[in-house]
C-alpha cells in the first residue's frame, strides 16, 4: 500500500523552524548589542578637576635688619619676654645676674618656663562639654601618628615640637573628664619656685630693655650686622662677599631685636631659570625644613648682570609666623605655576582635521570635544577647564564629561549599539 507525503504537515513544519530560527536571531541580536559583545568596545573615563603645581627647589638666606643686645657682665640670663614677642621701646627685656652658679638654677628656670607655657596653654575654653572627649582624643590621636612618623623620619625636632602639643591635649582631657579641676595651684607652685631660684642668683642683676621698638630674639648667629644690606640697593658682588664673610663674635649677647615685621630671602639663581619669576607677583613659599611652614611671599627684585649668569631674587614676606625658625639659611620650595583644569587620560588625545580633541560618550552617541592641553604628565594630560566654544565650532571638554580612551572605528556622530 502506497503512503504518500503530507505536504501540509512538513509546511507547517518548516514554517515553525523558520519562525524559530528567526526568533533565535532576533535574541542574539538584542544579546549581542545588550552586551557590547561586537560593539566598538569603547573603554571611557571621567573627565575630573585637577591641579598641577610647578615647584623649584631653592636656598634662601634671611635678610633683617636686627640689632644685637648685649650684656656687659656675663652671666645667668633672666628673660621677661618670650622669644620673638614684640616689644615697645623701653621695655624690660632681660636681667643679667653676674652668679657663679653653675648653670642648674638657670636650666630649672627654663623647665619652669616651658611648663608654665604648656600649662597656659592647656586651658579649655568656654562651651566645652564635661567629659566629652571626642574632639581631644581625635586629636591626640593624630598628634601619636604624626609623633611616630616623624621619629621614623628622623626629625627629631619636629616630634618635640608636636610632643608639647601632645602634652597640651592630654591636660585638656585631664579636665574635661573631671580628673583635674584647673591647673592653677601647679602654676602659682612653680611661679613660687621660679621668684626663689632667681633670688638666689648671686651678684648684682643688670637690667637689658630695649632701644627701640621691635620683635626680640634670643638667638644670635653672628650675621646680625652681616646679612643687614638693604635689599634695595643689593648686587650681586656684595651678596657674594655676604655668603663669602665669616660671623662676628657673640660673646656677652642677650639676644637681638629685629626691626619691623617685613623680612627677606635672598634666592641665588641661574639666569636661565628666570622665565616663572615676575618682580611684583606674590609666590607660595614652603619651608620643608621648617616645619612645613607654607607663607605668600612677594617678588621684590630680580637681580642680574650682564655679564654673569648668575642671578638674585629678592622675595619678602609680611608675616612672622608661630613657632617659625629663622635660620639664616632656609631650603625653599617656590610654587611658579599653578594649572588648575582637567585630568584626561594622554592616551584619549587625539589630532583630527588640526585640532587637538577628545571622543566622548554623549546619549549613546560619539562626539567630538576640543582641549588645550596646559602640562602632560606621568600618563596624563592637564587640559584646561571652562572654555566656551564659538558658535558652529567644535565644544570644549566639560567636567566630568565621559571621555573614551580606547575603542575603533570612531568618528562624530557614531551610535555605540
Amino acid at each position: 500500500m502506497k503512503i504518500g507525503l503530507d505536504t501540509k504537515y512538513l509546511r507547517t513544519v518548516l514554517a515553525y523552524f523558520l519562525t524559530a530560527c528567526a526568533a533565535l536571531l532576533l535574541i542574539f541580536y538584542f544579546c549581542y548589542h545588550l552586551f557590547n559583545g561586537f560593539s566598538a568596545g569603547v573603554q571611557t573615563q571621567l573627565a575630573t578637576s585637577a591641579a598641577e603645581n610647578d615647584v623649584v627647589s631653592l636656598e634662601g638666606y634671611l635678610l633683617r635688619d636686627e640689632t644685637v643686645i648685649r650684656s656687659s657682665q656675663s652671666g645667668v640670663v633672666d628673660y621677661a619676654v618670650a622669644d620673638g614677642e614684640r616689644v615697645g621701646k623701653g621695655a624690660l627685656l632681660a636681667q643679667v645676674y653676674a652668679a657663679s652658679d653653675d648653670g642648674s638654677v638657670r636650666r630649672r628656670v627654663m623647665a619652669i618656663d616651658e611648663e608654665l607655657a604648656l600649662l597656659d596653654a592647656s586651658a579649655i575654653g568656654e562651651g566645652v562639654v564635661s567629659s566629652d572627649t571626642s574632639a581631644t582624643d581625635e586629636q591626640i590621636d593624630d598628634l601619636l601618628y604624626t609623633i611616630r612618623d616623624n621619629l621614623i623620619d628622623g626629625r627629631y625636632d619636629y616630634a618635640r615640637r608636636e610632643t608639647d602639643s601632645l602634652l597640651v591635649q592630654l591636660n585638656r582631657r585631664e579636665i574635661i573628664t573631671g580628673q583635674v579641676q584647673n591647673y592653677t595651684s601647679r602654676i602659682a607652685a612653680l611661679t613660687a619656685e621660679r621668684a626663689a631660684l632667681t633670688a638666689r642668683l648671686a651678684g648684682g642683676a643688670q637690667t637689658i630693655r630695649s632701644t627701640t621698638s621691635g620683635y626680640f630674639f634670643y638667638g644670635v648667629d653672628g650675621y646680625e650686622s652681616i646679612f643687614d644690606a638693604d635689599p634695595g640697593t643689593l648686587t650681586l658682588d656684595a651678596f657674594d662677599a655676604m655668603r663669602a664673610a665669616e660671623p662676628t663674635a657673640s660673646d656677652a649677647a642677650v639676644g637681638k631685636l629685629v626691626n619691623g615685621y617685613v623680612w627677606y630671602l635672598a634666592v641665588p639663581v641661574g639666569k636661565a631659570e628666570l622665565d616663572p619669576f615676575t618682580e611684583g607677583e606674590t609666590y607660595t613659599v614652603a619651608f620643608p625644613y621648617n616645619y612645613d611652614i607654607t607663607l605668600d611671599m612677594t617678588l621684590e627684585r630680580v637681580l642680574t648682570e650682564i655679564d654673569r649668569e648668575d642671578a638674585l631674587l629678592i622675595l619678602s614676606a609680611g608675616a612672622m609666623p608661630e613657632g617659625f625658625s629663622y635660620l639664616r639659611v632656609q631650603n625653599i620650595e617656590i610654587t611658579t605655576r599653578v594649572r588648575d583644569g582637567l585630568r584626561v587620560p594622554a592616551e584619549a588625545i587625539r589630532v583630527i582635521d588640526g585640532q587637538t580633541c577628545v571622543y566622548i560618550v554623549r546619549g549613546g552617541m560619539v562626539e567630538l570635544r576640543r582641549v588645550e592641553i596646559l602640562l602632560e604628565r606621568e600618563g596624563d594630560c592637564i587640559v584646561a577647564a571652562g572654555l566656551e566654544a564659538g558658535e558652529d565650532e567644535t565644544p570644549y571638554l566639560a567636567l566630568y564629561d565621559e571621555v573614551i580612551t580606547a575603542g575603533k572605528g570612531l568618528y562624530e556622530g557614531k551610535v555605540l549599539t
